[in-house]
């Protein structure tokens, strides 16, 4: 995964450009000293001076005003707010007129931001203020007061909190009264950018040192590195929440959520001060000292299932391969390509107006249907549909095309990111944005279950925690009555409960467990741990620890740092290295643990007694006695427990088993 910058050409600004904004997909704002205000329009390749502003204002930033759906504030949307050197801030019309000019700060306003929730203004500025105004520039409060300039500041995904910095200090401050406010040391030098990631709640931070560090909301440093020798002076997350752009002097680099940089780009543009994605996360615009504002795309990202693989070579254009028939084929689509996605032998391709689903025995023939908004921020897949989210909102379609179900999910929900969504066969889980402590699951109409498309009260099943929920999993295989979904809280505690379950309740299933993944195949969860696999064959009976025999943990002490499991399949996990690179397969060693677990769910159970029988594995033994037990296969049961040594099942079946035919002779 590379960047690749469009030919640079003369610059438009005299001076140096500080600021640019997206207004949509094609056309771009920036603004700089030389006081123009010029909108770029990529389709044409065409650039327009809107305004040019009184020789006093020197811009600071640039933020357009956001693109939410509310209709009340529709009449708002044609705004843009640019803070300037004499501490005002400006509220303009796209012709350029200023509106409205408020007296903010005593120095410059350094930064000016409209709130996510398009319900007020962040201010920050050179006599260490920190204010809140309205969207029509009245103040409503001063958060901070302080004698340190505050360089930076961004609002929290939700619009509850602000994050700002103060010389080598991160500071969240809730805006809730008596809310607790957090801070911490977080670089040796000055701050001098920050991000807050809307889809994972992660913060970026990059100093005057050039050291760029990745943070959770709780303090924990996720990630750090030295990318930089000059300062980092731009800092943007991607709409989706899985990659970031760092700026510094000639030089961008690319990196994914976890901080691992993919690639980085020399320029000779001098520094870069602002750097901003567009809505469907596939270009930049960077502003540069030297008057040039340059664009880059994003290239060479590859997605690999089974024997397939494919790559994004170009905006519009994937290539497509079987490794191993040595077919290939190359896709052209009419629009830039916004999100791919590969698995369940189908391949879908979002495009910023249309959704493309091709089967993989079947390139060139794919259906295809027209998107609302066309930013797709997420594609999920599972067996029989797919989940596509757009602009927060859920749909899933089956693979040919059609609309099975639109949840309706609470609002501020432009930031759902792919942790917080699960997609089954039949059913698909979300995580409440307004209440992360609440998983929505809700069920979805299938060949044989069906269910009308309005996902009411009575198609949806509720499961509460008592902690925030940071990503869940559902089951791949069974039918919908069984079908379980695993939490992972913030405290990284792993979570099972039976969605359809009338006593569900949640039971904690290990601890200090990073990334989870349900097996395609059947229902066996893999979960990472410090250096180690961990495999569950059977989940509903964590109550007795002596059972340990439905647990297979692999070593593995070269996962790198921060990994997550991509995905499970054939007794093989792909795990994500978490180093910006490489995608490494680790063979489980379950192939015929996922025998059993497929025998038993096909109510094949001489078969799977068999093969316990010929291979003699404890492990096998154990989730035939846990399952047969759980189904009331007692005979079996009985001598699957005998073969792991625990004779206190052994009596206890006995007498059940007696029990019963006391009943029967009666």
């Amino acid at each position: 995964m590379r960047l690749k910058v469009s030919p640079i050409k003369k610059p438009k600004h005299d001076g140096a450009v500080i600021c640019v904004s997206w207004n949509n997909t094609e056309d771009v704002f920036s603004c700089g000293d030389d006081h123009k205000l010029i909108k770029w329009n990529l389709a044409t390749n065409e650039c327009m001076t809107i305004a040019t502003f009184p020789d006093e204002l020197y811009p600071t930033g640039l933020h357009l005003f956001p693109k939410i759906n509310n209709s009340g504030k529709k009449s708002q949307t044609d705004f843009i707010l640019i803070g300037s050197t004499d501490g005002k801030f400006h509220i303009v019309n796209y012709n350029g007129r200023i509106e409205k000019s408020i007296n903010a700060h005593q120095g410059a306003c350094l930064v000016a931001l409209w709130s996510p929730n398009a319900d007020g203004i962040l201010t920050a500025g050179e006599d260490g203020c920190v204010k809140i105004w309205s969207c029509n520039g009245l103040l409503r409060s001063t958060v901070v007061e302080s004698d340190v300039s505050c360089y930076m500041a961004a609002w929290s995904p939700d619009s509850n909190s602000i994050l700002y910095t103060k010389r080598h200090h991160l500071i969240i401050h809730p805006l809730q009264a008596k809310s607790k406010i957090t801070k911490w040391w977080a670089h040796e030098s000055v701050i001098l950018s920050v991000g807050w990631n809307a889809s994972n709640n992660l913060i970026v931070s990059g100093d005057e040192d050039g050291y760029i560090k990745v943070w959770d909301t709780f303090q924990q440093l996720i990630f750090t590195t030295k990318e930089f020798v000059h300062p980092c002076t731009s800092i943007s997350w991607s709409p989706h929440g899985d990659l970031f752009v760092a700026g510094s002097f000639n030089k961008l680099s690319l990196h994914s959520d976890d901080g691992w940089p993919n690639s980085s780009l020399d320029l000779d543009v001098g520094s870069v001060y602002c750097v901003a994605w567009s809505p469907d996360g596939t270009q930049l615009a960077a502003a540069c000292a030297d008057g040039h504002v340059i664009f880059a795309h994003i290239i060479d990202r590859t997605y690999n299932w089974k024997n397939f693989t494919c790559t994004q070579i170009g905006r519009k254009v994937i290539a497509i391969k079987d490794i191993t028939t040595d077919e290939s084929d190359q896709l052209d689509y009419p629009d830039s390509v916004v999100q791919i996605a590969l698995g369940f032998d189908h391949l879908a391709v979002a495009t910023i107006k249309q959704c493309f689903i091709h089967k993989l025995t079947s390139w060139n023939t794919p259906v295809t249907f027209d998107l609302k908004d066309g930013a797709v921020s997420v594609i999920l897949l599972a067996s029989r549909c797919m989940c596509i989210v757009e602009r927060g909102r859920l749909s899933v379609f089956s693979y040919t095309g059609r609309l099975l179900a639109s949840p309706q999910i609470s609002s501020h929900s432009e930031s759902r990111g792919r942790a917080s969504i699960s997609l089954g066969p039949d059913t698909l889980a979300s995580v409440d944005h307004a209440n992360p402590t609440l998983v929505h699951v809700y069920d979805l109409p299938t060949a044989t279950y069906s269910i009308s498309r309005g996902t009411g009260d009575n198609n949806v099943t509720k499961i509460k925690h008592h902690t925030v929920v940071c990503s869940l999993a559902l089951s791949q295989t069974g039918p919908i009555n069984e079908r379980q979904i695993a939490l992972l809280d913030r405290r990284r505690d792993l979570l099972v409960a039976t969605v359809k379950d009338p006593k569900q309740k949640l039971s904690v299933l290990s601890r200090a467990v990073f990334s989870i993944m349900w097996s395609t195949e059947s229902e066996l969860l893999v979960g990472l741990k410090k250096e180690a696999i961990v495999c569950w064959a059977y989940q509903k009976n964590n109550t007795r620890p002596e059972l340990t025999t439905t647990v297979i943990s692999i070593p593995s002490s070269n996962m790198g740092h921060n990994p997550s499991i991509q995905c499970v399949e054939n007794g093989v996990a792909s795990i994500y290295r978490g180093k910006g690179s490489t995608v490494m397969h680790i063979s489980l060693g379950v192939i015929h643990v996922e025998m059993v677990l497929k025998y038993i769910a096909s109510n094949m159970w001489s078969e799977a007694l068999q093969l316990c029988r010929t291979l003699k594995d404890t492990k096998l033994w154990g989730c035939l006695a846990e399952m047969a037990l759980e189904k009331n296969q007692l005979d079996i049961a009985e001598e699957a427990f005998e073969e792991v040594h625990q004779y206190a099942e052994v009596f206890r079946i006995q007498h059940l088993k007696n029990i019963r035919n006391s009943s029967g002779n009666a």
